[in-house]
């Protein structure tokens, strides 16, 4: 029950938050409006795409290629042929995934995905967590590029999408340092060419969808078609009424998110919200029917009017795609970095032949396709496009109503620039085209995203800094709990900040998490995650030296830097415990070790556990969780030789392999 991976995670859950973002925040949002919609008679697809804080998500551009028979393609968790030509393409892609979270390829299709939970989702986890499967798969965000790769108009992308999801499946994490299944989702899409646009939805293996070519609609982190629909795997209805989702009488009504969505209580709440969101976008496209625009697209991504909102502090990018349908233009990728509402939406172009590299760099991890779980927690680097952006946001929330009308009326006035140079580099690149000079067209499309790329970063730059020469004073309520905090389970240091008038966690390369007012047990909740909490300990002078994070059950102590707490232990005693233990039944070498005038166990690689002094029966508990606890085995002349570890129902001896100094 509490193996030590279980218990790493939880502590990571529980503060640093890398495995997985908070199940409050876990968002995203697609929506587009076509041709009879817009102003200007295009079809436009906005999405802001939502991932965990961290997780750094450049552009990637990625040229029109013919490849070698036999060729396959390394996804990450799967492996899969490649076709004889792929097409190019233009995308927003998290550090360590092959696919895109919204992106536009060379014939004008853009899609955009939303994670998803179903019924058959909640299935296959318990298979998975009994080892009876289901085999891993693309994530939605790698069947998003091999649509856009794959298919001229956003039909074939569908069609491409739908043969690969029947074939290979999506079951697996979509977050960078979990484990294989944690965080796992199904996905969701909006697929717009000029012409028409798609809702697809699936569930395992099965999908529906349903065409608009006309009008407007926004899909969110929920099932949304209902009866109507005009394509779908073939035993969608059948396969339900065969789990029990759906009663056999009522096949000619069949409804498929009543049949298909999760019930649990987690993801029901987490319905309401995605619906919330959903029912924003869609308010705020009818509202300009008829006369939506590129901008009024951009202030869907920035809105903050519902709860929770379509900006959110985890958004990781996003995008407004212009799907022209006229030969004399292109289409335009508008993308910007980070939260919509403190940042700045340049403009890309699929037709052009590469991109600045800061735009494609990551921070410290770098990029590579990898599995999510083998993933490391990427973190901030001013050589990325991404993270120079995340830094300002965060910055940003420091005093958010102050501060943001100070970045808007700087990036508003960049974007109204760059909107007015647009027109003249597409009709320059046109006519290039059109007498057959691709090449030359492309270079005049690169230059003018690179001159877009050098004036944000110079007005980021420029903002990061000013920010950080501004003092925002503390409340005098909140000043006794300011401070840095050095958690005792890692190497890590948090510090106590004042945001926007509350208490606020400053997690490096993660952003600032803001607390909710202490409850009646004087715990702050994240506002974000609500399951996770922090508490204070005050000492007997009334100052405040420990932080307590608070999550599943598990507790861990963070001390403010330079305190030591006061010795509760003989520590000539507990040196002799000091040393190497082995565990057999994990593989792995326990290290006992002083730590904070306590005895500690430390996991290498992973966490160190501090130790309560012992109890009647010599048992020292762990302070994270006290139903797990060693005891010490001496030999006949006192000699430690073993400790044996205990948890509910279970005990473990492990034979001493090392003494320390």
């Amino acid at each position: 029950m509490y193996r030590t991976g279980s218990v790493l995670r939880l502590f990571l859950l529980a503060l640093v938050l890398t495995p997985g973002m908070p199940r409050e925040a876990s968002a995203c949002d697609t929506w587009v409006a076509l041709r009879d919609a817009t102003e200007n008679g295009f079809a436009i697809l906005g999405k802001n795409s939502d991932r965990p804080v961290f997780d750094c998500q450049p552009l990637m551009f990625h040229e029109r290629k013919h490849w070698p028979s036999g060729s396959s393609i390394n996804l990450g968790r799967v492996t899969i042929p490649q076709v004889e030509t792929t097409y190019a393409t233009l995308g927003s892609s998290p550090y360590w995934c092959w696919g895109y979270e919204e992106g536009i390829n060379e014939h004008g299709v853009a899609i955009g995905n939303e994670g998803i939970w179903t019924k058959e989702l909640t299935e296959n986890l318990k298979a998975h967590a009994e080892n009876r499967g289901p085999d891993l798969g693309p994530t939605g965000m790698d069947l998003l590029r091999l649509g856009l790769e794959r298919g001229k108009t956003a039909r074939e992308a569908l069609e491409v999408i739908t043969s690969l999801l029947e074939q290979y499946g999506q079951f697996g994490s979509g977050i960078p340092s979990a484990a294989a299944a944690v965080g796992a989702y199904e996905n969701s899409y909006i697929i717009a060419d000029a012409s028409e646009a798609w809702v697809l939805e699936t569930a395992g293996t099965r999908w529906i969808a349903r065409r608009f070519g006309e009008g407007i609609t926004s899909i969110s982190n929920t099932l949304s078609l209902t009866t109507k629909w005009d394509r779908a795997s073939t035993d969608l209805a059948q396969y339900a009424i065969d789990q029990g989702w759906w009663p056999k009488e009522k096949i000619d009504s069949f409804n498929f998110t009543r049949a298909y969505v999760a019930v649990d209580a987690e993801r029901v709440a987490g319905r309401e919200r995605a619906l919330a969101r959903a029912s924003c976008s869609s308010r705020m496209l009818r509202e300009r029917q008829g006369r939506v625009t590129k901008r009024w697209m951009m202030n869907i991504a920035r809105d903050r009017s519902s709860t929770p909102s379509i900006d959110l502090d985890q958004t990781a990018s996003s995008c407004v795609a212009i799907l022209p349908d006229k030969p004399d233009l292109l289409p335009v990728f508008w993308w910007c970095p980070a939260t919509p509402s403190s940042s700045c939406y340049i403009p890309f172009f699929v037709h052009g032949s590469g991109l600045p590299p800061i735009v494609s760099t990551a921070g410290t991890s770098g990029t590579r396709v990898q599995p999510p779980s083998q993933a490391e927690v990427d973190t901030f680097s001013e050589q990325s496009f991404w993270w120079l952006f995340r830094d300002l946001c965060d910055k940003t929330n420091r005093d958010w109503k102050k501060r943001n009308q100070i970045v808007r009326t700087e990036f508003d006035a960049l974007e109204n620039e760059f909107a007015e140079g647009v027109p003249g580099a597409v009709e320059k690149a046109v006519a290039l085209r059109a007498s057959g000079e691709h090449k030359e067209a492309a270079r005049v499309l690169d230059a003018y995203s690179a001159a877009c790329v050098d004036k944000a970063l110079e007005r980021v730059n420029d903002l990061r800094r000013r920010f950080d020469r501004e003092v925002i004073a503390a409340t005098p309520e909140h000043e006794p709990y300011l401070g840095r905090y050095v958690a005792t389970f890692k190497d890590q240091i948090i510090t106590v900040v004042e945001q926007n008038g509350h208490l606020s966690l400053d997690v490096p390369g993660q952003g600032v998490l803001e607390l909710k007012p202490p409850d009646e047990q004087g715990k702050w909740h994240l506002a974000a995650a609500p399951h996770v909490a922090m508490s204070f300990k005050r000492d007997a002078d009334g100052k405040i030296n420990v932080m307590k994070s608070h999550q599943g059950g598990f507790e861990f102590d963070l001390l403010r830097e330079g305190y030591t707490p006061p010795v509760e232990i003989d520590l000539k005693q507990a040196a002799r415990y000091l040393g190497k233990y082995h565990s057999e039944v994990r593989g792995v070498d326990f290290e006992m070790r002083l730590q904070n005038n306590r005895l500690a166990v430390y996991i290498p690689g992973q966490v160190t556990f501090e130790l309560a002094p012992p109890d009647d029966d010599g048992k020292h508990s762990f302070r994270a969780m006290s139903v797990i606890s060693v005891a010490f085995d001496e030999s006949q002349d006192g000699q430690v030789t073993s400790m044996t570890l205990y948890k509910p129902g279970q005990e473990e001896k492990l034979p001493r392999l090392e003494v320390l100094p």
